[in-house]
């Protein structure tokens, strides 16, 4: 009972309060249509909007091909071991920047000092069993008729190889004849007693042992930086192992593909504008340093080489990047600020500013790049032109302009 007894008073509440609001309308509907009588409509005429303006120019417009590509090091180079052995010396790390000449990684040279040690008695040893080959040979008879003849066979031989007129394995077949017949002659005395004797394998024997010493020594074969480091002290490596890069980052490299309908607007010393997203609000200049004589058959485009200097250290190798490349420069042209530019009923058209109104313009363009457009027909220098504010002005505004 008490249940239907509330919801019967709250009926009745609601039908109150429903008489009561149509009963009293007046207020509310005077009030606005009183609010509706004060509006002055001939103020509106008054509104001033606020404007920046930019003057029209005359200048040069420097038109761009866009590619995009990644940063290299001009100088870049993955060290590895000649030889095996255990390090010992390790004077690098993670980042290290290093010179040119610098001892990088040390191994232990005690068995190549050995092996240098044993090829240097060898070699001493040669020369001695040369000197008594020496004395027991005749001496040399190269001024006898037949060496000069064959002498003179072989040169005439090596000129018509040099000069084309008989192919290699004919030269090699001939020359190797030739130099038979010499050494029966005598006129190779000098090198047969080397070779009798073992002097010439104990001197390459040397070389060689020497070689392998020196490896033991990895030292930088330009100025740069450490990189892909993680070797340490004690660890055996192997012959053909990596041990670092080494990268130059003081000059860089960026390799961009040119569509082939552009390639022929680009030459080596062209100015090329980089843009790097991730460093906001900077961007850096390069100039073209080759470009590839040929097109790409599946990509259809053509390498371009850019090279830009890095005295800031704030660009990496591996970054990508944006490259503007410059392929025509437009000289004396009237150009206006790419914002400035508005399209109405299909018609190119800018604000221009006079006195303190708005004046539309209707004008032709011509060529463009990302900061200005060429004006053709319609505006002069040093006409002030609307660059914000103009989207929602009308012909004859007023208009303030702000700094």
């Amino acid at each position: 009972m008490k249940i239907k007894l509330w919801v019967s008073i709250t009926i009745v509440v609601l039908i109150i309060s429903s008489l009561l609001w149509v009963a009293l309308p007046g207020k509310s509907e005077k009030q606005r249509e009183g609010d509706t009588a004060n509006i002055n409509y001939d103020k509106l005429d008054e509104i001033v909007f606020d404007v920046r303006t930019k003057p029209v120019i005359k200048g040069d417009l420097f038109l761009y091909i866009n590619a995009n590509g990644i940063v290299r090091a001009t100088e870049e180079l993955e060290l590895t071991s000649n030889i095996s052995g255990v390090i010992t010396t390790l004077n690098i790390f993670e980042g290290k920047k290093v010179k040119k000449g610098e001892l990088l990684i040390g191994l232990d040279d005690r068995e190549y000092e050995l092996a240098l040690n044993d090829a240097r008695v060898k070699v001493t040893d040669s020369r001695v069993e040369y000197g008594f080959l020496a004395m027991e040979t005749p001496g040399d008879t190269t001024n006898n008729p037949k060496a000069r003849e064959i002498t003179e066979r072989i040169q005439k031989l090596d000129k018509e190889f040099n000069e084309g007129r008989i192919n290699e394995l004919k030269y090699n077949a001939l020359k190797d004849e030739l130099d038979m017949k010499l050494i029966f002659t005598g006129a190779k005395r000098e090198e047969i007693i080397q070779n009798k004797s073992g002097l010439t394998t104990a001197i390459n024997a040397y070389k060689r042992a020497k070689l392998n010493y020196e490896y033991s020594k990895i030292s930088a074969p330009f100025n740069g930086t450490v990189g892909d480091f993680d070797l340490v002290k004690g660890q055996r490596i192997n012959a053909g192992q990596k041990l670092c890069k080494l990268f130059n980052s003081s000059s860089l490299r960026i390799d961009v593909g040119v569509l082939e309908n552009d390639i022929t607007k680009i030459k080596v010393g062209n100015v090329a504008k980089i843009e790097i997203p991730s460093i906001t609000g900077e961007t850096f200049s390069g100039r073209v340093v080759n470009v590839s004589p040929y097109i790409d058959k599946e990509t259809k485009t053509c390498k371009v080489t850019i090279q830009i200097q890095n005295g800031s250290n704030k660009l990496k190798p591996g970054m990508f990047v944006k490259v503007f490349i410059e392929s025509n420069n437009l000289q004396s042209r009237i150009l206006i600020p790419k914002e400035a530019l508005l399209v109405r009923d299909k018609r190119p058209l800018v604000f221009v500013v006079e006195g303190d109104l708005a004046k539309w313009k209707y004008i032709q363009i011509g060529e463009q790049n990302d900061e200005f457009i060429e004006v053709t027909e319609g505006l002069e220098p040093r006409e002030n032109v609307i660059v914000e504010g103009q989207y929602t002005l009308a012909h004859d505004a007023k208009v303030r302009v702000i700094k």
